[in-house]
């Protein structure tokens, strides 16, 4: 509150740091300051300069108090008649004492009344100019003694004086102005003659002894008192007696000087006044030295809202005057709301509404100041923004809740250039946020966001100091507000950015860091969104080499995805001989990884070995898969084979022929498999040993191997560069298909190293030029040292025997030969194995060689060998880091397409050349049409077309002219392809349904192979991938799948190359359309199929190949749900039932390689369950569990039965420990999930204790382990609840879970038992809050449940008060207590306001505690607790006694404090009672 204007005045003070010497003034100093004012008060504040002095005001208000005497006289003087001659020195002049005010702003103190007897001055004592005389402080006036002075102003003489009236007036007695004033007694000792006064009654007494103003004593005090009171006092109750008096005395003076009127006060009125008077009313409020109390007579109308602030700012209003102002304002349109006819709840919402609205305008002033950043005065402005909105908060005069979510609402949306200012602006309430939850954690949320956007900026080294900041905020939070990183989401999100980018060297902050990973882990609903294990990511990037090629990076990928090397080196040897992954690259996946893994610190040789000690090593392993693993590892010697022969020695040795039995264990076996090639002689003496013990003589494999190369040899006739005598001289005729299946990995191994050295030794050999031709540059024409036949059959018997690694060295070697088509064969052969010589590694080196050499075969002969050209596009196609290439090779070829004459040397002419028939006129006829120009129009295409097609139908039994017609197909494409696609479409629909027409494979395998015919073309033209109508047209199906998986009988119309590449092309369609592929193998599998082994029939043949068995593979493994889509569902739920006997017999042999006649139960299938094996069990439970949504909803006995059985197994799984169940049940469909999650979710909440019943502790036990088991399956069962979540099963699980927190909370805030204290304590809530956890979903976003939701909220609020009142201070229970905090903190995040706020209602009494309050954001108002006392006075009965008397009771009534009304100065007349709040409250006196 402003003090009012005292009528004080000081004295004068001198200085204490210089001397009174005189010094002569300069001669230049003016009049005024030449002479000291003889005002006190400019005296008294010599220091105060004076910067809002106007004369506009001066001449509105006259002279400023304060203000120099001498200034004032000057400004007031007309004339020079006044004008001082000789002035003196200041040390000499005699200032006379005149009442003045004090500076305005501090109260009047008790030496500023001078005293009487000093009020003329003396004057200075001889010497005194050189001395310093140090005044005491005075002492205060006594009371009564003296008048205050007087603060009447005298008025000037007017310029123009009035003629005086003259007139008789009466006599007017005036008030000496030396008489005390006491209040409310007035002027002590001063009576006005009146007549009626005692004093002016004379009678004896009073002309005898005097007047006085009191009765006179009845006993003169001719003595002392003390003889007459001492006695009283010297009793023992005179100590009572004088308190009693004293007290008397102070209740007295308290009853007569206590105020009792009714409060005065009403806030400023507002008038209406021009536009000149407001912004002169504005510069007075703006001027600190014009008194509040005179600006408060009435304030201009019209400034409100935005304007006041805009005014505040633009006219510099001191912070305290401006925040007047809006109270001034806020006041009075509050009034408004409270006239007379307006209801309380009316009024309240008006009241709400404009303080919301005027919130706003606070909000809208700081956003468009901080829309002039970069301007001039912009630091002022802001300054002043900030403090002016700061006081309007610190006071309570703003919506708080809406201010602070407007803060929040910045700080997430700012830009990054104005971050900072927001940053700083949101500091200001940066304690505040915190308190609350919905604030404090978008708050962090935010200042996260902002660092990882900043982090990820383009310009984050400019941005540096702008991370260093959000850096520091965020530790500060995470040390002093935890609580606000609590949120999974977030967490998840930004993990990375807080876990690696903040301060890591503080070993206490990352222990608190570490703390809030484990809070919000478990917070994660783990059954709706389980984090892969380390494993499993593992086996993720493995299968994805199977369908894309091998990078560089994927070692290092694999190698940082866990700590634990050895699960990651085990899982690695699993996954490559596992029988559940088809194809050889698994195993140069695995050897060329663990050979990279080496370089980090991996020991090979110690990984195998633990692995072949382990009892995985023996169970759905395809051990020929691991030996071939072992031997590339030995053969590169990164595998020891000394150490294993060590390591083999010390486990005993070989002593039983079954330990080195093609099926015996792999720990022994190997001995038999390993490559003996690099070994030293002893090593080779001691593995032959080893095996003779065990009766595996050495002599007869090498007999073997030597057989095996009689029988190659005899086979590459060309291939004789150098003569063996022992491999000339015998003739063998070896069963290709042995090779593959009896020899050992030792043989295969030889074979490969011998063919390898074969080849080197053939490329070795000179070429042979053509005749009569001498140039001798080198590559020029001849012949290549291999052929292509010779090429072929080394590249068939390295593919035999899986010898991959040495066909890229025989690839590479053969790079160097000057034939195409072996350049072709070359490229082919990469096509075909892209994955497995990508594994190698040897894929990009490879393609690079063979487009250099394309280079320079093009250069040396002039024109581009067309089908070298078309291999290398069609290979550069499947290359991602080749598309340049692919480009490139692909406009090449289609300018070589386009050439206008036949070139001699394209394969074409090749074969046209070849064709020496009688039909040679026509072929002649066709190709001078090809070859008379680079373009043809439509009707002259499709005229050949027909007449090729004619040719080509009328020669189906002749090979020769059918390969002939197909290579003119493939020239005519060049000209038009899409034209081309179009007739052979209509073609194939046409050629189709015919009856007497050779096979699919027949009829389009060549044509495929030469490249005029698209395989997926052919698949969809013919009507495979339909449903067939006519059941003549089932055999449309099966020829489609001999189409796209016959690898072993090809026509044998097609040459070597041209079967090899029809094999490419399957590959390609069965990666890039394994749709249509699928649509195919229904329909073939919905024909009844005759499956029996004595038939010989194709189908069988087909179906029961090894090639279609890991193409099925395959496919599940890329997608499994849309194996089961496309596949396995259509199948079981078709009408034919040798449809499901099919796939479920192809479906069990993906579980039970070679026990294909075992049953497969949900036991069996619980017990091969795996990582390796899950895609397979998720396509058996599916053909298990088979039943659309109809038949589930009425779910029928049989369907009842087999859940039934699959929980009682789970269950059964679960009680004996087993783990495998978990990787089962996540892949069920999530229908059937959902029943067995909500029968496992009654019988867990049945399970608990209630205060009504809580069973003996023997049953206790039985219960809590039970509950654990089911809490398993809950949880992977969670998956279900987001893709079939009813809205009623919801609610009613809701109701459920609040109805079991409640019941643990009075067992805990009732139970007299301390164990079932401490088995709720220690066993079942922790399990409800887990399964709360995983059920959170349970509580959707409806009124139902959000209602449920709060009630939860306020039972884990409930047994979190009860946790910290039991006062345990074990870690146990401290992490009970934060886990229940953490839940609950959860749960509150998406509760409305609504119910948060009758939430706060509920837990009023507990919202004393920190926790509580931050967990419903709630602060009570520091008014809150005000309350007002009424005494409500009860009368007795009319017929009481006299007994009785009237009682009084007293009620505490909530008293609302209107801050807006707070004013210091609100009238400018002084009344008894006119503050806002009123006196009467406070029992307030006077004086």
């Amino acid at each position: 509150m402003t003090s009012r204007p005292s009528v004080g005045r000081q004295g004068p003070q001198r200085s204490l740091s210089s001397t009174n010497a005189l010094q002569r003034p300069p001669p230049h100093r003016t009049l005024s300051q030449q002479f000291s004012s003889s005002s006190p008060t400019r005296r008294g504040n010599e220091g105060f300069v004076d910067l809002t002095f106007d004369e506009s005001v001066l001449a509105r208000h006259g002279p400023r108090v304060g203000t120099s005497r001498l200034r004032v006289e000057i400004s007031k003087d007309s004339g020079p008649s006044e004008m001082v001659e000789s002035p003196k020195p200041i040390s000499d002049a005699a200032p006379t004492w005149r009442p003045s005010l004090p500076p305005r702003g501090r109260p009047q103190l008790h030496f500023d009344v001078p005293s009487v007897s000093n009020l003329s001055p003396h004057p200075a004592q001889d010497g005194g100019q050189n001395e310093v005389t140090i005044k005491p402080m005075p002492l205060p006036v006594r009371p009564g003694q003296h008048a205050p002075p007087s603060s009447e102003k005298s008025r000037a003489a007017p310029s123009n004086a009035a003629k005086k009236d003259a007139r008789p007036k009466p006599y007017i007695l005036e008030v000496p102005t030396a008489a005390p004033h006491y209040s409310p007694n007035g002027h002590t000792d001063f009576f006005p003659w009146t007549g009626n006064h005692p004093e002016d009654q004379f009678s004896e007494p009073v002309i005898r002894h005097g007047f006085f103003d009191k009765a006179q004593m009845t006993q003169n005090e001719t003595g002392s008192a003390k003889p007459s009171i001492f006695p009283a006092l010297k009793h023992k109750s005179g100590l009572q007696t004088l308190s009693a008096l004293f007290t008397s005395v102070l209740a007295q003076r308290r009853a007569h000087g206590q105020i009792t009127s009714a409060s005065t006060f009403k806030p400023p009125p507002r008038v209406t006044v021009t536009d000149t008077k407001r912004e002169m009313w504005l510069k007075d409020l703006a001027n600190p030295t014009i008194s509040l109390r005179r600006l408060s007579r009435s304030i201009p109308h019209g400034i409100r809202g935005k304007v006041l602030l805009d005014q505040s700012l633009s006219k510099n209003i001191p912070i305290e005057r401006a925040v007047w102002l809006a109270k001034c304002v806020g006041a009075n349109e509050l009034r408004s709301f409270r006239r007379k006819g307006v209801s309380g709840t009316f009024a309240m919402g008006g009241e709400a509404k404009w303080i919301r609205d005027f919130t706003v305008c606070v909000e809208q002033f700081m956003e468009s100041i901080l829309a002039t950043c970069g301007e001039k005065d912009f630091k002022t402005r802001i300054s002043y923004a900030i403090r002016l909105a700061t006081h309007f908060y610190a006071e309570y005069l703003l919506d708080r809740e809406h201010y602070m979510d407007w803060l929040v609402t910045s700080l997430e949306n700012s830009p990054q250039a104005k971050l900072p200012m927001w940053l700083l602006i949101t500091q200001v309430y940066w304690k505040d946020l915190l308190k609350y939850r919905k604030y404090g954690r978008r708050l962090s949320a935010a200042l996260l966001s902002q660092l990882a956007r900043t982090l990820n900026h383009l310009d984050r080294d400019i941005l540096a100091p702008l991370s260093d900041r959000l850096r520091v905020l965020l530790k500060g939070i995470v040390i002093s507000n935890s609580e606000s990183f609590v949120g999974p989401k977030v967490w998840a999100k930004h993990r990375d950015v807080i876990m690696s980018d903040l301060d890591l060297d503080d070993e206490r902050f990352m222990s608190i860091l570490a703390a809030l990973d484990l809070r919000n882990s478990r917070l994660n609903a783990s059954g709706t969104e389980k984090t892969l294990t380390a494993r499993r990511r593992l086996l993720y990037v493995l299968d994805g080499t199977l369908i894309r090629p091998l990078t560089n990076e994927t070692a290092r990928q694999c190698w940082e995805i866990d700590e634990d090397k050895a699960m990651l080196s085990r899982t690695i040897l699993e996954w490559s001989s596992s029988s559940y992954r088809p194809g050889n690259a698994k195993i140069y996946v695995a050897a060329r990884i663990m050979r990279s893994w080496i370089k980090f610190g991996a020991d090979v040789t110690s990984a195998v070995l633990d692995f072949l000690d382990s009892a995985v090593c023996n169970s759905g392993r395809r051990n020929s898969a691991f030996y071939h693993l072992v031997s590339e590892l030995a053969r590169s010697e990164h595998f020891s084979t000394p150490r294993y022969l060590e390591w083999l020695i010390a486990r005993g040795g070989l002593y039983n022929a079954k330990d080195v039995a093609s099926d015996g264990p792999c720990a022994t076996r190997l001995l038999a498999e390993l490559p003996t090639n690099n070994l030293s002689e002893s090593i080779a003496e001691l593995r032959a040993t080893l095996l003779s013990r065990a009766g595996f003589l050495v002599e007869e494999e090498e007999d073997q191997t030597n057989d095996l190369m009689t029988f190659m040899n005899q086979n590459l006739p060309g291939m004789q560069a150098t003569v063996d005598d022992k491999l000339e001289s015998q003739s063998l005729d070896v069963n290709l298909a042995s090779i593959s299946s009896e020899a050992s990995r030792t043989t295969k191994s030889e074979l490969g190293l011998w063919l390898r050295q074969k080849v080197r030794l053939q490329m070795a050999q000179p070429t042979i030029p053509p005749f009569d031709d001498w140039d001798d540059s080198p590559m020029k024409g001849g012949t290549s040292a291999i052929t292509s036949s010779d090429f072929n059959t080394v590249r068939q018997y390295l593919e035999l025997i899986d010898d991959y690694s040495m066909l890229a060295d025989v690839l590479k070697i053969v790079t160097s030969s000057n034939d195409a088509e072996v350049l072709a064969s070359c490229v082919d052969t990469l096509d075909l194995h892209i994955e497995v010589f990508s594994a190698i590694g040897a894929l990009r080196g490879l393609f690079d060689i063979l487009v250099t050499r394309l280079r320079a075969l093009s250069d040396e002969i002039d024109s581009i060998p067309r089908v070298l050209l078309v291999t290398l596009s069609d290979l550069a196609s499947r290359l991602p880091e080749q598309r340049m290439v692919a480009q490139q090779l692909a406009q090449e070829l289609a300018r070589s397409d386009r050439k206008t004459a036949a070139d001699a040397c394209s394969p074409v002419s090749d074969h046209m050349a070849l064709v020496q028939t009688s039909e040679a006129d026509f072929t002649d006829e066709i190709e001078k049409v090809l070859a008379s120009g680079n373009s043809m129009d439509q009707a002259t295409l499709e005229r050949l077309f027909q007449r090729i097609i004619l040719r080509l139908e009328e020669s189906w039994e002749k090979s020769q002219e059918q390969r002939s017609c197909g290579l003119l197909l493939t020239r005519l494409r060049t000209f038009d392809a899409q034209q081309f696609d179009a007739l052979m479409t209509a073609w194939i629909k046409r050629l189709v349904p015919r009856q007497n027409r050779p096979t699919m494979l027949e009829v389009f395998g060549p044509l495929i192979s030469f490249g005029c015919l698209a395989l997926r073309d052919v698949i969809v033209s013919s009507g495979a991938t339909e449903t067939m109508e006519n059941p003549q047209d089932s055999s449309t199906a099966h020829e489609a799948l001999g189409l796209l998986v016959t690898s072993f009988c090809l026509p044998e119309t097609m040459t070597i190359e041209e079967r090899y590449r029809l094999r490419i092309k399957q590959a390609h369609m069965q990666k890039d359309h394994p749709v249509e592929v699928l649509n195919v193998v229904r329909l073939v599998f919905g024909e009844p199929i005759d499956l029996d082994e004595r038939s010989s029939s194709l189908d069988r043949k087909i179906l029961q190949s090894a090639d279609f068995h890991e193409l099925l593979q395959v496919l599940v493994l890329s997608d499994t749900h849309r194996f089961i889509d496309n596949l396995v569902m259509p199948l079981l739920q078709s009408s034919t039932p040798d449809a499901a006997v099919t796939i479920n017999r192809c479906v069990d042999k993906f579980l039970l390689a070679g026990n294909e006649n075992e049953t497969i139960t949900t036991e069996v299938l619980l017990n091969l369950a795996d990582d390796l094996s899950l895609p397979f069990c998720q396509v058996k439970l599916a053909a298990m569990f088979r039943r659309d949504d109809t038949v589930m909803e009425g779910a029928d006995d049989g369907q009842a039965e087999d859940l039934e059985a699959f929980d009682r197994a789970i269950e059964s799984a679960v009680a004996t420990g087993k783990t495998t169940w978990a990787s089962i049940v996540p892949l069920l469909d999530a229908s059937i999930a959902q029943r067995l999650r909500q029968r496992a979710e009654a019988r867990f909440l049945a399970l608990f204790p209630s205060p009504k019943a809580t069973g003996g502790e023997d049953t206790m036990q039985n219960r809590v382990v039970h509950a654990e088991n089911l809490l398993h399956i809950i949880d992977a069962t969670a998956y279900s609840a987001s893709a079939t979540n009813t809205s009623v099963g919801a609610t009613n699980l809701a109701c459920d879970i609040v109805a079991v927190l409640n019941g643990l909370w009075l067992l805990l805030a009732k139970s007299q038992s301390r164990d079932i204290k401490d088995a709720i304590m220690s066993k079942w809530l922790p399990l409800l809050l887990s399964f709360t956890t995983i059920r959170i979903p349970a509580f959707e976003a409806t009124k139902p449940g959000h209602e449920s939701r709060a009630k939860a909220v306020l039972a884990l609020a409930a047994i979190f008060l009860q946790l910290q009142a039991l006062d345990i201070a074990t870690d146990e229970i401290k992490n009970l207590i934060e886990q229940t905090f953490d839940l609950a903190l959860y749960l509150v995040d998406p509760l409305p306001e609504d119910m948060r706020q009758q939430c706060i209602r509920n837990l009023r009494d507990a919202a004393s505690s920190a926790q509580i309050s931050y967990l419903f954001s709630f602060t009570p108002n520091p008014t809150e607790w005000l309350v007002l006392s009424q005494k409500e006075r009860t009368l007795p009965p009319p017929g009481a006694g006299v007994a009785e008397r009237a009682t009084e009771k007293e009620k505490l009534v909530p008293f609302s404090l209107r801050r807006w009304e707070m004013l210091g100065e609100p009238t400018p007349n002084v009344g008894e009672n006119d503050t806002s709040l009123s006196l009467t409250l406070f029992g307030a006196r006077r004086g």
